[in-house]
């Protein structure tokens, strides 16, 4: 049986008209519109009487507390510094502040000129170029520095090393110390009387203690044929001097003078001292010692010390510095090098382990004082080469620096 359809939609009813609006009564409209103009005229002449509100009373403005002694940070010590006429020291003190700890030597800003302006430097220079370099003291030392180059006709160091630190440390025989901290020219003012104590030169200020060096720039060698042991005298005929020096800051409380912004005055006191009013910036100075600087670099992660060279000048030396090597038939003496294992010795003229021979022996203990390195690291480079095939003495050079990360 079908299933009842769904009903149909039931027809809508017809809407009514709607009915009509009456038409406006103009009359009333037009009384109304005029009574609204007059209430508006009103309200308008009522606003215009009304005085303004009252404006919020202002803020008092804040007391400035005359009393406040203005800070100082050891970061405007630099300026300071321009202030009394220290431009090498200002430099140096604001590589410092940004670099950080063992950063790359500084080559750029000290200048060998300007350090012999200074009549105590100039006084030290002087003694160690006509003096000091002579001393027989010395003569050992050039003894072994010169040895290993005995089957040259002349030797310049300057051309065997790349960086005054390598010269430095290879060729430096000599050394003459200049003092001068703040802490020694106080007291040298101190024991004279003084009551006003002047302030450090710029040298001082930026180097303190510091010294002059003196490495080998030249020396040729000849052989003494008629001799049975072949005998080779070297001579000195040249040096170069510079200026080496550790800049930093160490824990000790070493005292740097009484600084503000605007200057230093040295004085043998620990508190802080007034020039005129307190509450002007720049008028207090505060003693200022070295952990001041380690105590910031702290705090800041940052600030390094580093190592000074000064250029180089060449002095020629005159009469030449003579110097009497042994022939090859007497070796020069090389201490033992005992191997780690007790079964092997390594010294000149012996053959070590399999494959070494005499004359690289000879090569690589040479290499070994050329390049200052210490037993331990000269043992451990005859091993490396024990093994392999016979180097020449360039090639030992080039392992021992690769090694022992010497370039």
């Amino acid at each position: 049986m079908e299933q009842t359809p769904p009903a149909l939609p039931e027809k809508p009813e017809p809407k009514a008209p709607p009915t009509p609006k009456p038409p406006p009564d103009r009359t009333a409209n037009t009384i109304n519109g005029v009574i609204n103009a007059f209430e508006a005229i009103g309200r308008f002449k009522k606003w215009l009487d009304t005085p303004d509100p009252p404006k919020p009373p202002k803020a008092p403005p804040a007391k400035k507390d005359y009393m406040a002694v203005p800070p100082f940070d050891i970061q405007e010590i630099p300026g300071a510094m321009r202030k009394e006429h220290m431009p090498v020291a200002a430099k140096l003190m604001e590589r410092w502040f940004s670099g950080r700890e063992n950063g790359p030597d500084e080559t750029s800003i000290v200048k060998l000129d300007w350090v012999l302006k200074f009549a105590h430097a100039k006084e030290r220079y002087e003694y160690l170029v006509n003096t000091a370099i002579r001393s027989p003291e010395v003569q050992n030392n050039l003894v072994e520095m010169l040895f290993p180059y005995r089957q040259q006709i002349e030797v310049f160091p300057a051309k065997l090393a790349d960086s005054p630190r390598e010269l430095h440390r290879r060729f430096q025989f000599q050394h003459a110390g200049v003092g001068g901290t703040l802490n020694d020219n106080l007291i040298r003012q101190l024991r004279a009387g003084k009551e006003t104590f002047a302030t450090p030169s710029d040298l001082v200020a930026a180097l303190g203690t510091f010294n002059f060096y003196a490495a080998v720039g030249h020396a040729r060698f000849s052989r003494d044929r008629s001799s049975l042991s072949g005998a080779v005298t070297a001579e000195v005929t040249g040096v170069w001097v510079y200026v080496r020096d550790d800049y930093g800051f160490s824990e000790q409380s070493q005292y740097l003078g009484h600084w503000s912004k605007d200057g230093l005055i040295t004085l043998p006191h620990d508190e802080a001292v007034t020039i005129g009013n307190p509450h002007v910036k720049g008028n207090v100075r505060y003693p200022v010692y070295d952990k001041d600087f380690r105590q910031w670099s702290a705090r800041h992660k940052h600030g390094g010390d580093f190592v000074i060279f000064s250029d180089r000048l060449y002095v020629p030396v005159s009469p030449p510095i003579r110097l009497y090597l042994k022939g090859d038939a007497q070796a020069f003496e090389y201490k033992p090098l005992d191997a780690p294992n007790g079964d092997v010795e390594q010294v000149a003229g012996s053959t070590g382990r399999p494959g070494n021979n005499q004359a690289q022996n000879k090569q690589t203990n040479d290499v070994a004082r050329i390049l200052r390195l210490t037993p331990d690291q000269a043992q451990q480079l005859h091993y490396e080469l024990g093994s392999e095939p016979p180097m020449g003495f360039h090639e030992i050079m080039e392992r021992a620096k690769d090694m022992f990360d010497l370039w």
